[in-house]
């Protein structure tokens, strides 16, 4: 095992932040974000941002470190990611992942090997999309054991699918083992209930400026089809500004593929079978589930200080 780290997983929206910054403080540690797109400076409102409120004086890194004319990779997150857990266990600290993004959290976690761009892995489903089309990648992922509902519409995300799966090695579902220790925490709810909280909180982005925050990153010279720029939330609203829709239908359509990109994240999560879901339901007392789960994490990370099985890993600490 490189070392220790606890992971915070769940749908978008379903209160991954709030938790992680609780642990936290109570741990006396940092929080290392593990989404795609909150590495991007400007980009605030759109990605749900921890706000300094929101971190409470805990430290949290990856987090507005980038221009969003530059490109992040799961590759570059793992590098960093790495560094930054390594010098925490150094100082006897357990830092948090808060992670939205699948392929960067199991990613880091199984240690896979990121090739740089050009010849090999990385590039052969690029090749095979452009000489044969998107649903060469479609057969492959099926005769890998993907279901054809877990298939992804975007040629892209086909190819990072496959890539993934390359460097994991296996098939769809199976999971290479993991590099770090410590527990993989899932929140759960029923869907109905997160289906509204995504809807609540692209009626709160739109509130606090979301159009006015896409339009400076525009005006600042950032491309339409820059990476950062295709996240959600920026796409729909980017073309809004232009002309192509009505706020408005921008505003559902966020909603739309946002509740889309959960049902996705919950799909890739059960490639990694080591996450110990923690359900939340409608109307229990809060601060009673958040301590339960807290509670639960902490007694955990306090057996592998102490030589005592991990319930989430296996793993007996030395």
């Amino acid at each position: 095992m490189k070392g220790q780290v606890i992971t915070i997983v769940g749908p978008t929206a379903s209160g991954k932040t709030a938790l992680s910054v609780r642990l936290a403080k109570r741990l006396g540690t940092c929080v290392i974000s593990g989404d795609a797109f909150q590495v991007y400076r400007g980009m605030d409102i759109g990605t749900a941002k921890v706000t300094p409120e929101e971190a409470d004086g805990v430290p949290h890194y990856l987090v507005d470190c980038l221009d969003p004319r530059e490109s992040w990779t799961a590759g570059r997150f793992c590098e960093l990611a790495g560094e930054i857990i390594a010098r925490e266990n150094a100082a006897g600290r357990v830092p948090i992942l808060c992670g939205g993004t699948g392929l960067y959290v199991q990613s880091l976690l199984e240690g896979y090997t990121f090739l740089p761009k050009g010849e090999g892995a990385k590039s052969r489903w690029h090749v095979v999309c452009a000489a044969r089309g998107a649903d060469a990648l479609r057969d492959e992922l099926l005769r890998r054991g993907v279901a054809e509902a877990d298939i992804p519409a975007d040629p892209q995300r086909r190819i990072r699918l496959l890539e993934v799966m390359d460097l994991g090695g296996g098939t769809a579902g199976k999971s290479s083992g993991r590099v770090y220790a410590g527990p993989v925490a899932g929140i759960a709810m029923d869907r109905v209930w997160l289906y509204e909280r995504i809807n609540e909180r692209v009626d709160r982005m739109m509130a606090a400026g979301l159009a006015d925050e896409v339009r400076r990153l525009l005006d600042a010279g950032v491309p339409r089809d820059a990476p950062s720029m295709r996240g959600i939330g920026y796409r729909e609203t980017a073309a809004a500004l232009a002309g192509e829709m009505t706020l408005a239908e921008a505003a559902e359509r966020i909603k739309t593929n946002t509740r889309h990109f959960a049902k996705r994240q919950l799909t890739w999560y059960r490639r990694m079978p080591y996450i110990q879901w923690f359900e939340r339901k409608r109307g229990e007392n809060e601060e009673m589930w958040y301590h339960t789960i807290e509670q639960t994490i902490i007694s955990q990370i306090e057996g592998d200080r102490h030589g005592r099985k991990n319930e989430f890993t296996g793993h007996i600490s030395e």
